[in-house]
């Protein structure tokens, strides 16, 4: 294990450690301002971050913290390291008690998506978590994942996320109405990391509303698992600098197989 996802282990520990008592409370929902992206900051968002923020300035970490709620930061006078960091993916779940919540954090030496080195998950319910090192595989728990081998749409689990933009529904009702299972889970870098583990077979999003604090963790577990992670139009993602913000659509899948049909059935709309 690396220096860096040695780190990321523990940074999330410490959010664990954090927030866990607050899921379904009442003053994990209160509004306590708004994130870099103009969402709003809840509560349990800021605690969550705050501690993988003094984790970073105790253990004296040179770096650039790309975060959710706070934006960029620079802490020290040479920074060597990246942090991509969104302390909770699935705020509305947090609040609400659904236990389907994760902590999503990435290394980067250099300044694009590309260049993520590093990755963890950790679901914030059961503490496990999803890791991956670029050219080391994926692993959850420690052990090596890949993606299921299903190949047919009509027997696939594929979770959509049709939350806040109900103009893209149109665009995926082919998709419902030909897959074996349908889900909406609530937190886009854990059902990521389920297609990597062979739990899903696909994740949709075409709403135009990912960011890359959602996804840069992710991203490397599904590669390095060996699953697809394309746009809907079977292009690569943008190699996006990691301290702006920008806004993704994606599908991830277990094979090409899979993908091919979803696509097809996107483009037929």
């Amino acid at each position: 294990m690396s220096e860096w996802l040695g780190s990321l282990l523990e940074m999330t520990e410490r959010i664990y450690q954090d927030v866990h008592r607050l899921f379904g409370s009442k003053i994990s929902r209160k509004v306590v301002g708004h994130g870099a992206g103009g969402d709003i900051t809840r509560y349990i968002d800021a605690i969550a971050e705050e501690a993988a923020k003094k984790y970073v300035k105790k253990k004296k970490i040179n770096c650039v913290l790309v975060c959710e709620e706070g934006g960029v930061e620079k802490i020290g006078e040479k920074p060597e390291v990246y942090l991509v960091i969104d302390a909770i993916d699935g705020t509305t779940n947090a609040t609400r008690g659904i236990r389907f919540v994760s902590a999503s954090i990435a290394a980067s030496k250099v300044n694009r998506l590309s260049g993520v080195e590093a990755a963890a998950v950790m679901n914030l319910y059961d503490g496990g978590v999803y890791t991956a090192e670029k050219g080391g595989g994926a692993k959850y728990n420690g052990e090596k994942i890949s993606p299921s081998n299903v190949e047919d749409l009509s027997i696939a689990v594929v979770s959509v996320d049709l939350s806040k933009s109900p103009e893209t529904v149109n665009k995926v009702v082919p998709v419902l109405k030909k897959s074996g299972a349908i889900r909406s889970l609530g937190s886009a870098a854990l059902e990521i990391c389920h297609v990597s583990s062979g739990r899903l077979d696909a994740y949709i999003d075409v709403r135009e509303k990912l960011r890359t604090t959602d996804i840069a963790a992710a991203t490397l577990i599904i590669k390095e698992a060996g699953g697809i992670l394309l746009q809907p139009d079977g292009k690569p993602l943008k190699d996006s600098s990691l301290t702006k913000i920008e806004r993704f659509s994606l599908i991830a899948a277990a094979n090409a197989g899979i993908f091919r049909q979803i696509k097809a059935l996107i483009q037929e709309v």
